[in-house]
């Protein structure tokens, strides 16, 4: 029994240089959780198969080795879309329906022949990170949907145009103008006082050339507006009346106006001069907006941003932002019991009793429940660097390499011992 017990503790030191090894060999690798043995002492047992009472120790066993889920430095990526949780909970990422779990948010844009016109966000290892979507009939700058199962995170590499449909305008109005002594004529500038113009956009994201024109109607309080798109299609004289304090009294948003474009068809466009005000002062823009844009693209991972909440943000060439997904995170009751499929991803433990619990999914950021288990903020073009602390692994690495020495050493001297016996006579 002396030799196994001498052999149980090399064995055990032997696991536990192993487990530090794995430790040190990754302490540069991202999302890496070290982990620690753990260990239990072996009884002897009686004939009859129970703990023989009285009896020595039968030596030591690898009783678990436990993964530390401790929180690992951030660092700054070149990668827009790489994240880094801060606070507790896991990627959840997706191989054909198989479920696994991560720290690690190396992430990058994928591509599917057969999804040709959408790209996906995938995992260091090519596997699908799951989310929610956004969708775009509430608004075209997208709103998530959170309700039902996450789903692979598809983007759509390809923004459509939206026309123009409402042009604001901020102006200062001079006061102290004359009214033009010929009737408006947009070819003749003594006929008119101010103009300012906005490029807007038809449906097919072509841009035109809308122009305002500003004329002083009577002494005192009254102008009219005519308005052109790409000088044709005259509309107006639209009046716009102010107080004795220069505030716009004219309701607005104006009645819709309705320009025919050179290439065919109409367009549509509604104008307000809300921010328009009337002052003893030279004429001047503040502002001039409209809603309307071309067709746009992403081309790479640099065209993207992430929020705290873990929503995933397109900055379209056609310069709009856009909401594409959001990031799920899955927590657990006993993250513990997670087992390690390597590359830093774990999957589920069913075990009733030492298992992990159900899995809690939700936005980052946010509280689960009335738990105190929040789900951490998302970090964008962060990674978070391994837990390992060198200097406790060499120094733990240290004490095993005793520990196993000794163990060498008790079985050394055991043998010598059945030497000296075999040498009697």
């Amino acid at each position: 029994m002396s030799f196994a017990l001498s052999l149980s503790g090399l064995n055990g030191a032997s696991r536990a240089i192993d487990v530090i090894g794995n430790n040190i060999a990754n302490s540069q690798t991202i999302g890496f959780k070290s982990s620690k043995a753990r260990f239990a002492d072996v009884y002897a047992s009686s004939i009859s198969g129970g703990p023989a009472g009285g009896a020595p120790n039968a030596g030591v066993s690898t009783a678990v080795i436990n993964q530390q889920f401790t929180q690992g430095n951030l660092m700054q990526s070149e990668n827009p879309l790489d994240m880094a949780i801060t606070g507790q909970g896991f990627f959840r990422l997706s191989n054909n329906g198989d479920v696994s779990y991560s720290r690690d948010g190396q992430f990058q844009l994928g591509y599917d022949p057969d999804f040709p016109d959408q790209r996906f966000l995938i995992s260091r290892t090519g596997l699908s990170v799951t989310g929610y979507l956004a969708e775009y009939t509430t608004d075209p700058q997208g709103v998530i949907v959170t309700t039902g199962k996450p789903q692979h995170i598809s983007i759509d590499p390809n923004m459509p145009a939206a026309a123009t449909s409402t042009v604001t305008v901020g102006a200062t109005l001079d006061a102290r103008a004359p009214v033009p002594a010929a009737p408006f004529d947009l070819t003749n500038s003594a006929t008119y006082n101010n103009t300012t113009a906005v490029t807007a956009y038809d449906t097919a994201g072509a841009s035109h050339e809308l122009r305002m024109y500003f004329v002083k109607s009577a002494p005192g309080n009254l102008w009219d507006m005519y308005s052109t798109m790409d000088g044709a299609g005259q509309t107006g004289p639209v009046s716009l009346s102010f107080d004795t304090e220069g505030v716009m009294t004219t309701a607005m948003p104006l009645a819709a106006q309705t320009y025919p474009l050179g290439s065919g068809g109409s367009m549509s466009v509604t104008l307000d001069f809300r921010g328009t005000v009337q002052y003893g002062r030279s004429f001047s823009v503040d502002s001039v907006t409209q809603d309307g844009y071309r067709s746009g693209t992403v081309e790479s991972s640099r065209e993207f941003s992430v929020g705290a909440d873990g929503i995933i943000e397109a900055h379209y060439s056609n310069g709009q932002p856009r909401k594409v997904a959001q990031i799920v995170l899955a927590s657990f009751v006993n993250p513990d019991a997670l087992i390690s499929i390597g590359d830093n991803q774990w999957i589920e433990n069913a075990d009733p009793l030492m298992g992990t619990g159900t899995v809690i999914l939700d936005t980052p950021g946010r509280a689960l429940g009335t738990t105190p288990m929040g789900l951490g903020p998302i970090q964008g073009g962060a990674k978070e660097q391994s837990n390992v602390d060198l200097s406790t692994e060499l120094v733990a690495l240290i004490e095993q390499q005793r520990n196993y020495q000794a163990s060498a050493q008790t079985f050394k001297i055991l043998d010598q011992i059945l030497q000296d016996l075999a040498n009697v006579r």
